[in-house]
C-alpha cells in the first residue's frame, strides 16, 4: 500500500496574512474598549469627587447653621445679604449668608479647638477668573470678639463690619454656582425679601426664620473644563432662567447636579 504525503497540510501565506488581520483587529477593539472603560471610570471618579465636596459643603452649613446665637446686641446675627461683589450682571445672582454661630474655634497656632466659640461665619460663590467655588468666610471667636471692641460698646455695627469676605476665605468646593438662601416663616410661608438681616439693633426687626432652604449647582470638574474652554464669562454660569445663552443651554444646563438641604432654625 502506497502512501502519499499531503502537501496542503499548512497554512498557507495569504490564511495567516489574514489571521494576523483578524488578531490585530481584535486587539484594537480590546484596546479601545479598555480605554473607554478607564475614561468612564474616570469621568466617575471626577464626579463622584466633586459632589462629595459639594455634600460635605451642605453638612458643613447645617452645622453650623444648627449652631446659630441669637445676640440680643448690636450685632446681626443672621444675614442673607450680598456682601461679596458678584461680577455677574445676569438678572438672576448668588445669593449669600452669614451669621453668628457657637461653633469650634479654629485659629492658626492655637491650642485644640473648643466647642461653643462664638464665631462669624459666611457661605458664598466668588468668581474665580473662569469660574465660580463656593467659599466658606470664617472668624475665629478672638477676632469676631475684637471686631465688637473695635466697633466700640454701644455702637450699631453693620453686617459688612462683622462679615468680611476675602481672597483667603477657604474653598469649600469647586465648580459650585448659584447659590441660593430661601428663607420660611413659622407658616411654612416663604420669605420673599432679600437682603433679610435680623439685627436687634435695627430700627425694623426682622424676625429669625423658622428655616431656611439652601441649594446649588454643581458639575464635574472634566465637564467645568470644556465650558472654561469656550466662556470665561459668570453671565453663562448664572443664565439660570430662560431664556439661556447659548453656552449656558449647551455646555452647563446637561451636566448640572443641583444640591438641596433644609435647616430647622427654630
Amino acid at each position: 500500500m502506497n502512501l502519499r504525503r499531503d502537501t496542503n497540510s499548512g497554512f498557507t501565506l495569504v490564511e495567516l496574512m489574514i489571521a494576523a488581520a483578524i488578531t490585530v483587529v481584535i486587539v484594537l477593539m480590546l484596546g479601545g474598549m479598555f480605554l473607554s472603560i478607564m475614561n468612564t471610570s474616570l469621568r466617575a471618579s471626577q464626579r463622584i469627587d466633586a459632589f462629595r465636596d459639594a455634600r460635605a459643603a451642605l453638612q458643613m452649613i447645617e452645622r453650623d447653621m444648627a449652631n446659630l446665637v441669637q445676640l440680643p446686641k448690636m450685632a446681626p446675627y443672621f444675614a442673607s445679604t450680598d456682601l461679596y461683589s458678584d461680577p455677574s450682571t445676569a438678572t438672576q445672582k448668588n445669593q449669600q449668608l452669614y451669621a453668628l454661630c457657637a461653633v469650634k474655634n479654629q485659629p492658626a497656632g492655637s491650642p485644640p479647638p473648643v466647642a461653643g466659640d462664638l464665631c462669624a461665619v459666611g457661605y458664598y460663590c466668588s468668581w474665580d477668573t473662569n469660574h465660580y467655588t463656593l467659599r466658606r468666610h470664617f472668624r475665629d471667636n478672638a477676632a469676631t470678639f475684637q471686631a465688637f471692641q473695635t466697633n466700640g460698646a454701644g455702637n450699631y455695627m453693620a453686617p459688612a463690619t462683622l462679615y468680611t469676605p476675602s481672597t483667603s476665605d477657604d474653598v469649600l468646593a469647586a465648580y459650585v454656582w448659584n447659590f441660593n438662601v430661601t428663607l420660611y416663616d413659622a407658616t411654612g410661608a416663604v420669605i420673599s425679601t432679600y437682603p433679610y438681616i435680623c439685627d436687634p439693633s435695627a430700627t425694623t426687626t426682622n424676625p429669625l426664620p423658622a428655616a431656611i432652604e439652601i441649594s446649588f449647582n454643581a458639575m464635574s470638574p472634566q465637564a467645568a473644563r470644556t465650558v472654561m474652554s469656550v466662556s470665561s464669562s459668570p453671565n453663562d454660569w448664572m443664565s439660570t432662567i430662560p431664556p439661556y445663552t447659548p453656552n449656558y443651554q449647551r455646555l452647563i444646563l446637561p451636566h448640572m447636579y443641583q444640591f438641596r438641604t433644609r435647616i430647622n432654625l427654630q
